[in-house]
C-alpha cells in the first residue's frame, strides 16, 4: 500500500464567499482599450491557496486563463481546491506553465486544456473530481469528465500545439485520470 499526504493551505489565499455555489474565479485574458491600446493577461502564482473558488456547472473555473496568448503565464507549487466546477482552464491561451500543483475537489474536470499552446503540465496531483450536479438527460447520457483533458473536451474542433503533460498524478476521478486527443508517439517532436 502507499499513501500520499497533501498539504491544501498556503500563506497566500484566495478564498471566495460562498453563494449559492457561485464562487469566485480568476481570470487571465488579453483586452484591447478602447483606445486601442493592448494589454496583456499575465499571472505569476507561487505557494498560493485558491478556495472555494469556480461557479457550478458551468466552464467559470477557479482559476481560468481565456484567450491569453501573448505574455508568459505560471502556477508553481500552489494548491487549488474545493469548488463546484472546473479547477484550471486553459481555452485559447498561450505559454503557461502549470508545475508542482495540486488541484482537488472540482467537477467535472480537474483541469481542462482547449485550443491552446506552449503549455507545460508537470509534476502536478489532481484528485477527487467526482460529477457534475446536475444532468438531466437521464441514464442514457453519459457526462464528459476526467482529472485532465488535454484538447480533448471539444473534439475534432480542439487545435492544440505543444502542450507537454509530464510526471503528474491523478487519483479519485470518476471517468479517466487523463483524457487526450490525438498525440505523437512519446519522444517525437515531429
Amino acid at each position: 500500500m502507499r499513501g500520499e499526504v497533501l498539504l491544501l493551505t498556503r500563506n497566500v489565499k484566495i478564498d471566495a464567499e460562498d453563494i449559492e455555489s457561485w464562487g469566485g474565479q480568476i481570470v487571465i485574458t488579453d483586452t484591447i482599450e478602447p483606445d486601442g491600446k493592448m494589454r496583456l493577461g499575465h499571472a505569476i502564482f507561487d505557494n498560493v491557496e485558491i478556495y472555494n473558488c469556480s461557479q457550478i456547472d458551468t466552464f467559470k473555473g477557479a482559476l481560468r486563463f481565456e484567450a491569453a496568448s501573448e505574455a508568459w503565464s505560471q502556477v508553481t507549487n500552489s494548491a487549488i481546491h474545493s469548488g463546484y466546477a472546473w479547477g484550471i482552464v486553459v481555452k485559447t491561451s498561450s505559454n503557461i506553465l502549470i508545475q508542482n500543483n495540486i488541484i482537488w475537489g472540482f467537477r467535472p474536470i480537474g483541469v481542462g486544456i482547449m485550443s491552446s499552446k506552449n503549455i507545460t503540465f508537470d509534476n502536478n496531483v489532481i484528485g477527487h473530481v467526482v460529477d457534475r450536479t446536475t444532468v438531466e438527460a437521464g441514464d442514457q447520457f453519459v457526462d464528459k469528465s476526467a482529472g485532465v483533458s488535454i484538447c480533448a473536451y471539444f473534439e475534432p474542433d480542439d487545435t492544440c500545439e505543444n502542450i507537454q503533460v509530464t510526471n503528474n498524478l491523478a487519483g479519485g476521478v470518476v471517468y479517466a485520470g487523463f483524457v487526450g486527443a490525438i498525440a505523437h508517439t512519446c519522444g517525437d517532436t515531429t
